[in-house]
């Protein structure tokens, strides 16, 4: 068996990843913030990270070059953007702020509807999640905005609309972020003319899709070149 290593073993994601992995890896490694044995990664094959970007960023020095990292971790300073990103020089690392095979599907989709209209149509992300969600919004709600802004050939950062005062700007790719109770993961992308709306749409009806699709991108990345790579990559060799 493969050797994996989880990083936020002790959270909720973590957890559902140890219980996804136990039959098909011989888990090593389990970070939490009661046992940081960093050194013990080095003896990994992967390593499954749904931590915080500043226990990321500490267990880097210690992975083994080439070793595979797969991480849903969201919510990341420009510092621990960068130090994430810079690994994949090194490693083969596949980040998603979601690994829903449902939700890759959704960005396709939500690119391909953006490419096909034009700034006259509004866009707007519409998400909510359990009350203990910390970021806002989503990383998955940040990837369906990158796709929808791919789609139209803009930044994102250029026509992200967080808060709304006065008329929407032409152009805009709006967010909008509820939080509570226990949801999973709700989104919505709603694309909206004078005349009719096209609405796609994604529900988690459990936390284990998560954990199960990270596995599953475990699986694919081992063996894989360094670089950085994406759900969408798997899907779509």
């Amino acid at each position: 068996m493969k050797t994996l290593g989880i990083i936020g073993a002790d959270g909720r994601m973590g957890q559902a990843v140890g219980l996804a992995a136990q039959k098909r890896y011989d888990i090593v490694a389990r970070i939490s913030k009661d046992d940081a044995d960093y050194p013990a990664l080095s003896q990994c094959d992967v390593v499954i990270d749904f931590s915080v970007g500043s226990a990321l960023v500490q267990a880097l020095p210690h992975f083994s070059d080439g070793t595979a990292l797969v991480s849903g971790t969201t919510g990341l300073s420009p510092d621990e953007e960068r130090a994430i990103s810079n690994v994949s020089a090194r490693l083969p690392l596949l980040r998603s702020g979601n690994f829903s095979i449902g939700i890759a599907v959704l960005c396709a989709l939500a690119r391909q509807a953006a490419a096909s209209l034009g700034d006259d149509w509004d866009v707007e992300v519409l998400e909510m999640h359990h009350r203990h969600k910390v970021d806002a919004p989503s990383g998955t709600a940040l990837m369906l905005g990158e796709a929808l802004a791919k789609g139209r050939g803009v930044t994102l950062s250029d026509v992200a609309a967080h808060e709304r005062a006065g008329a929407r700007r032409i152009g805009d790719i709006g967010f909008s972020v509820l939080r509570g109770g226990g949801i999973y993961g709700d989104h919505e992308v709603r694309i909206v003319s004078e005349s009719e709306q096209i609405t796609l749409g994604h529900r988690a009806l459990n936390r284990q899709v998560f954990a199960d699709g990270a596995v599953q991108a475990a699986d694919w990345l081992l063996g894989r070149p360094a670089g950085l790579y994406s759900l969408e990559d798997m899907i779509t060799v």
